[in-house]
């Protein structure tokens, strides 16, 4: 797991040589498990500031109190504000590299590198959607999320090794 992560680094730009799928998903599992000690960090820091519009709740109406919520995750301000900003510097840090690592792992499968791109896109869309709360890229997250679940399939395909190749000819490294 460690091998694969340092080489996930060191290959951040390469978009045309391959990479495996073990490679591929180690280094998934190390990034979902980095989000999600991030979020982790983002709830708890969240749960004072709604403790505090709960303790107000008995002045306001349901709704009103359900939008105060809603806007501590929409509009974060202080420490969950801190924390926000983290979680996007993480994300795009590691969308360059997430980007370059799908290319390589489609080409691998025998898929075209370019879908690898429009993944990135959309993963940029997101990050930058969450600050700027546009309803139309709001509205495009399904897409998004679509785009998302059908290169994590793809990525699941075998190597294909071309004509001129035998099996296991590739060097991973």
């Amino acid at each position: 797991m460690i091998k694969a992560y340092i080489k996930y680094w060191k290959k951040s730009f390469d978009f045309q040589s391959y990479s495996s799928r073990s490679d591929y998903w180690w280094v998934f599992l190390v990034n979902a498990i980095i989000f999600a000690i991030l979020n982790g960090i983002r709830f708890f820091t969240m749960i004072p500031q709604v403790s505090e519009v709960l303790g107000k709740s008995s002045s306001l109406s349901q709704n009103e109190m359900g939008q105060k919520v809603l806007d501590l995750s929409l509009k974060p301000t202080g420490s969950l504000l801190a924390v926000s900003v983290i979680i996007a510097i993480v994300g795009l840090i590691v969308l360059i590299p997430n980007t370059s690592l799908t290319a390589r792992r489609l080409s691998d499968a025998g898929m075209p590198w370019w879908i690898a791109i429009i993944f990135g896109l959309s993963a940029f869309i997101v990050v930058i959607n969450s600050f700027i709360h546009n309803s139309f890229l709001g509205n495009l997250g399904l897409l998004f999320n679509i785009i998302t679940l059908i290169t994590y399939i793809l990525c699941i395909f075998p190597t294909k090794y071309k004509e001129d190749e035998e099996d296991d000819s590739r060097i991973y490294e």
